[in-house]
């Protein structure tokens, strides 16, 4: 019987996000030629199953689908008990309401159960779909991914993790509408379509840094769902991969898990080349253009630094210590991507705060030149009034260019103001304007525009280093909204934050600009008009948790106003959302973003459990 023929329509919904699902294969690329055709499936919907709820039964997934759910057929054996054994993947039985039955591994956290290897036996491009069930256990769930997979010709292993916080289109969590219905499902999340001739699925627990206590839950795998796709679909997928026309998303990779966050948290220094490879494994194959690397986050800095901290006691570099800039630049260049090495102006944080990134060395010694506050109370960073200050920045900057990257971007929704009421800025001001601004509100425009004529000067600086090798580019992150602090959130200009975007358009002191969290549609539209083709306006995709309609029908809104790209902020947080990422990856294929918006029903589901471990789900594992 032969699969009916499927209008562009009918394929789009079959596949989620139709042909552009190939903009997330990894290795096709390669052999689109050589694959062959999988047997035809017969007539059948074009979705099978929808989300239910406990205890009512599904209706079975169609033959031609195939499912890979036992794990005791993993590789190699040793590694796997049906006992509670120490450091191996413990199996479990189970059965989903749609008649699935199969043979899920967990493992523990702290625990090294080692890598297991799936066969999959399937040859030709396919749909491959995650089935992993995320148990009540006292770890808690890490946004940074609880479990890693890659297929045998993956570059690097992906994380995966589970995707809460995105609502339904009926206000409901995607993953169940309370943590019973969680607990007691198998989330299923799309993650890539591959030819997978001759290909296995490898799956681990995370690696370092997110093996430690405070990210690392229990790692599960419960099923693969493979997908066969048709010919037609397969010719349609190969002709829509990603090209240079479809690249213009941006990631800006943000490092704490690194350098440790602000708050005050662990430190961390890469020793294996292949870590930097899974890390940018999100990033190859797919629409994106630009890999924003946080190499600087204050004085603490991810290369091998003479200025800055690296974040060990006597703040030298170690030699098992791969270099992470050198690590990425060579992986973006490798991959065809540009990389922006970003510079985030923090200080010294709390004073309890004994973390590395916390310590600041430079502060301490260029604390004369810190902001000072309207009652004349320093801050705990510095001013750019300074040239001192300036030029520490500016230090660092150029330490980061002689690793051959494209350019700097520099986080100015971070650290605001950049200038307070320091000397040298009172008296500029006063002398021009024969008044105190103490006794100003922060909203007076001549104010907001003296504060904001730093920024610019410290930018004609930046731009003259870029200058230096002819081609390297200025970014800059900028609120485009109020940030969440801000006491005075109406009639929003980015003016308030010492951004004069204008003056600097007009200058050709940037390149691209990304306002966070979200931008007023008409000033888009004018900072097109007034850069025209030579600037890039690249939005950023707020929230971090949404549907792939949602970010598809974000990034089209931004297009139709000027935007020429989208970017998203803490990339390495997002992607191991693996469904919402798929479509991220392929939002440089503006002309079918409407397509993503009303056929995206096949991108996650989740799959409610009918026994678990010999017992029923629905009536079993109460809390009391």
């Amino acid at each position: 019987m032969s699969q009916p023929s499927l209008s562009r329509r009918s394929f789009l919904k079959t596949s989620a996000a139709g042909t552009l699902l190939g903009s997330t294969g990894v290795g096709l690329a390669q052999t689109a030629d050589t694959y062959r055709a999988p047997p035809p499936p017969p007539p059948g919907p074009a979705s099978f199953s929808t989300m239910g709820d406990l205890g009512t039964p599904l209706p079975p997934p169609p033959n031609w689908v195939v499912f890979r759910s036992d794990m005791s057929q993993c590789r190699p054996a040793g590694r796997m008990t049906r006992d509670r054994v120490d450091g191996k993947w413990v199996l479990h039985d189970y059965e989903t309401q749609e008649g699935i039955k199969g043979v899920m591994a967990s493992a523990y956290p702290e625990e090294n159960a080692g890598e297991l290897t799936l066969p999959l036996e399937v040859e030709g491009p396919h749909k491959i779909y995650l089935g992993i069930h995320y148990p009540k256990v006292n770890h808690g769930h890490s946004g940074y991914g609880e479990v890693e997979v890659k297929l045998t010709r993956d570059e690097g292993f992906r994380r995966v993790a589970l995707e809460a916080g995105t609502l339904d289109d009926t206000g409901s969590q995607k993953i169940g509408h309370d943590s019973n219905h969680n607990h007691k499902s198998i989330q299923e999340p799309f993650w890539k379509i591959a030819d997978l001739t001759g290909q296995d699925l490898i799956f681990r627990q995370p690696g370092p840094p997110y093996d430690i206590t405070n990210h690392h839950p229990q790692s599960n795998f419960s099923y693969v769902k493979l997908v066969p796709l048709s010919a037609k679909e397969a010719a349609e997928w190969k002709a829509n991969l990603p090209s240079e026309n479809t690249r213009r998303v941006a990631v800006i990779y943000c490092t704490g898990h690194m350098t440790g966050h602000l708050r005050g948290s662990y430190t961390y220094h890469p020793t294996s080349k292949d870590w930097f490879k899974d890390e940018f494994s999100p990033y190859v194959d797919s629409d994106h253009k630009l890999f924003i690397f946080e190499a600087m986050r204050g004085n603490y800095c991810l290369f091998k630094t003479k200025i800055g901290d690296v974040g060990n006691e006597g703040n030298k570099w170690q030699p098992e210590w791969i270099d992470p800039l050198a690590e990425f630049t060579a992986l973006a260049h490798s991959h065809g991507l540009k990389i922006f090495a970003s510079q985030r102006m923090t200080g010294a944080q709390y004073p309890m705060n004994r973390a590395p990134i916390a310590r600041a060395r430079y502060f301490w010694k260029l604390q004369q030149y810190a902001k000072i506050d309207r009652n004349g109370i320093p801050t705990s960073n510095l001013s750019l009034a300074y040239s001192e200050a300036r030029n520490h920045w500016l230090g660092l900057l150029r330490e980061a260019l002689n690793y051959g990257i494209d350019g700097v971007q520099l986080h100015l929704n971070r650290a605001t103001p950049f200038v307070m009421y320091e000397e040298p800025v009172l008296n500029a001001f006063i002398d021009q304007y024969g008044e105190d601004p103490r006794r100003l509100s922060e909203l007076d425009p001549r104010w907001m525009k003296h504060g904001a004529s730093y920024v610019t000067a410290y930018l004609r600086q930046v731009r003259a280093l870029l200058d230096e090798k002819p081609g390297r580019q200025l970014g800059i992150t900028l609120y485009g909204h109020p940030h969440d602090y801000d006491p005075h959130r109406e009639h929003f200009h980015p003016m308030r934050y010492q951004c004069d975007v204008e003056t600097w358009i007009r200058e050709g002191l940037v390149d691209y600009l990304m306002p966070n969290k979200y931008i007023d549609l008409g000033l888009l539209q004018k900072w097109r008009d007034l850069g025209g083709s030579r600037l890039h306006l690249y939005p950023d995709l707020m929230p971090r948790t949404q549907l792939p309609k949602q970010y598809a029908a974000l990034a089209k809104k931004y297009y139709d106003h000027g935007a020429d790209g989208v970017v998203t902020w803490d990339g390495e947080r997002r992607a191991p959302r693996i469904s919402e990422w798929a479509a991220v990856q392929q939002l440089g294929h503006v002309s079918h973003l409407e397509e993503i918006i009303h056929n995206n029903d096949d991108y996650y589901r989740r799959v409610p459990l009918k026994s678990l471990a010999g017992f029923s789900t629905e009536h079993s594992f109460h809390d009391g």
